[in-house]
């Protein structure tokens, strides 16, 4: 009687020990798969890690702007760079127009030396910021 009770006991450790093995891996995978660019989040800010890849929810302006959904946190930190880069870039055409000239490029060459290497500069970076963006940081499926 005693060994059958071993046995029945023995069994259902097993039992319940793999269906715990088989749910939690189960679970880890369903969740690290689900986890890439383009894929819908939730809430706006969470952050998530998936393999060597830190992703966060927000809003991916080459994905899908109006929707939340995983980028890579430096997409987001990208597109922050470049809204401050397009901020800078505005102002400066504000101020050049103020003077009568109509583009950056005519201020640049107005002024010469390191202004005008500044503003080639500025739209420079912005110009690779934005490819870079598009065809590496923030596309689908990262």
């Amino acid at each position: 009687m005693v060994k059958n009770s071993r046995k029945l006991k023995s069994a259902v450790l097993a039992t319940t020990l793999g269906l715990l093995l088989t749910t939690t891996s189960f679970i880890t995978t369903s969740n690290a798969a689900t986890v890439k660019t383009g894929v819908a989040c939730k809430k706006a800010g969470l952050k998530t890690k998936v393999g060597s890849k830190n992703y966060v929810c927000g809003r991916n302006p080459y994905v899908t702007p109006t929707k939340l959904t995983w980028m890579l946190s430096t997409c987001k930190q990208a597109g922050d760079l470049l809204v401050q880069a397009k901020e800078t870039e505005e102002m400066m055409l504000m101020q050049a127009t103020a003077f009568g000239y109509k583009t950056l490029a005519e201020l640049g060459t107005a002024l010469g030396g390191q202004e005008q290497k500044d503003l080639n500069d500025l739209a420079k970076n912005v110009t690779d910021l934005q490819a870079s963006m598009k065809n590496n940081l923030c596309r689908r499926g990262r």
